[in-house]
């Protein structure tokens, strides 16, 4: 589950044409050195393409004065040590106006609102807009910490993988995420019905990834911030978070 939500309050969905035509933003201070957000894109494109990754899909959002950025990129990061090429996500906002830094979240479950929430599995980057700022190098920094978080993910995902699950022991788990109130009980049909009597692909193996794909498709009916905060607590519950 990979958001970009607007609310509106002059708030919009904005593409890259669109922020290559803002002003150039001017510096409020001695210190202060914006970054404008087309700049920023750029730069991240730039290392996208260094790393071999894909971009899948991006969206961007500004404020009504276009001085805050917010946006999601959908990634193909190539195949790593374990596993096949699997869609990683970068979430990233901005702002011109010393209101923001410059800030980037990575993982496979992340979320990005104008209402400033803001959510993912690793904080990628995290630097102020000043005349000591080097772009490219906190952006390749961060990035080494996304790929990071890449292949640590793809360790959890391969355990759940290879790890078969009798039908009586995922009933277990199943009563246990529910006594634990990390899933709400309205999803329990849904859950019930998506792993013991369907056949999608994702779900039909008998293995912890097919008892934890069960759940993140139940999910799906949740709003966009009730999802990801239940999805970030179930991580934890199939030990694929600390």
């Amino acid at each position: 589950m990979n958001d970009l939500i607007v609310h509106g309050r002059g708030s919009r969905y904005a593409t890259l044409a669109e922020l290559q035509l803002l002003d150039e933003p001017p510096a409020l201070g001695t210190r202060h050195r914006p970054i404008p957000h087309a700049q920023l894109i750029s730069t991240l494109h730039v290392e996208f393409d260094r790393r071999g990754c894909t971009i899948q899909r991006e969206r961007f959002a500004i404020d009504r004065f276009g001085d805050k950025l917010f946006g999601v990129f959908n990634l193909t990061v190539p195949q790593r040590i374990t596993g096949p090429d699997r869609e990683l996500s970068l979430g990233i906002r901005n702002s011109t106006n010393e209101t923001l830094s410059i800030q980037a979240v990575a993982g496979t479950h992340i979320f990005v609102c104008d209402n400033l929430a803001f959510s993912g599995d690793t904080f990628a980057i995290r630097r102020k807009n000043t005349t000591g700022l080097e772009l490219d190098s906190a952006i390749a920094s961060g990035f080494d910490r996304f790929l990071q978080q890449a292949s640590t993910l793809d360790a959890h995902i391969t355990r759940l993988q290879e790890t078969p699950l009798e039908d009586t022991t995922a009933k277990q788990l199943i009563y246990d995420a529910f006594a634990s109130k990390i899933v709400p009980v309205k999803l329990f049909d849904d859950i019930d019905e998506l792993y013991f009597r369907q056949e999608t692909p994702d779900v039909a193996p008998r293995t912890l990834w097919g008892l934890h794909n069960a759940f993140t498709r139940a999910f799906k009916s949740l709003s966009p911030m009730r999802m990801l905060t239940i999805n970030v607590a179930l991580g934890r519950f199939f030990g694929m978070r600390s």
